[in-house]
């Protein structure tokens, strides 16, 4: 990261390095490769960069049109929109989903590797937003010491699409989603005692 820091320092569109990666599929992936994500879970950034953060989901909760948000969802693979929205009504509190929100609204991006650096230990449930035990962005920490940096500054279309690929392998049934949304608490908690399951 302190390398890549360097090597990128006054590239203005290199906005974020992460040092965490989801599980996704690496065949045919470089070392390391441009997205236009970014990870709370391990990163660093350049003051250049900080400077254009905001959080402000007041403001913020109309900055993108309809194809923009599908965008920042990873061609709705994901709901990172979610996030921004549970802020804005008070539900959340969170800086990550701003920092991620300010550098794709700059039109930057963020390195990122093909075998993760970093884990988040909080996904026991321990952790501020796990309040269920999940193993889905478990990962295996790469022994890699040395790393080749791309050339070109631009996303990387088939890690995108890996990763687009991972979202979607795990997110839950429709069914489920659309029932997590309209059914009642009380009945959600009678289902679950029976074993089914709501994110």
């Amino acid at each position: 990261m302190n390398k890549a820091l360097n090597r990128f320092e006054d590239k203005e569109k290199v906005m974020h390095i992460s040092g965490y990666i989801n599980p996704i599929k690496t065949e045919g992936l470089p070392d390391t490769f441009f997205i236009k994500l970014t990870s709370g879970w391990g990163w660093a950034t350049w003051k250049r960069a900080w400077k254009f953060f905001e959080r402000n989901p007041q403001k913020q909760i109309n900055s993108l049109t309809k194809d923009q948000i599908k965008d920042f969802n990873l061609n709705n693979s994901y709901d990172y929109w979610s996030q921004l929205v549970l802020n804005y009504e008070g539900k959340l509190y969170t800086w990550a989903i701003f920092w991620y929100l300010s550098v794709y609204l700059n039109n930057g991006l963020g390195l990122h590797p093909r075998e993760s650096l970093t884990k988040n230990i909080g996904t026991d449930a321990s952790g501020t937003h796990f309040k269920a035990k999940t193993s889905m962005f478990d990962v295996e920490l790469s022994t890699k010491d040395n790393w080749n940096f791309p050339d070109i500054i631009e996303e990387h279309t088939l890690a995108r699409k890996r990763l687009e690929e991972y979202f979607n392998r795990i997110k839950p049934p429709i069914w489920r989603r659309l029932a997590s949304k309209v059914l009642p608490r009380k009945v959600k908690d009678k289902i679950k005692s029976f074993g089914g399951k709501f994110l």
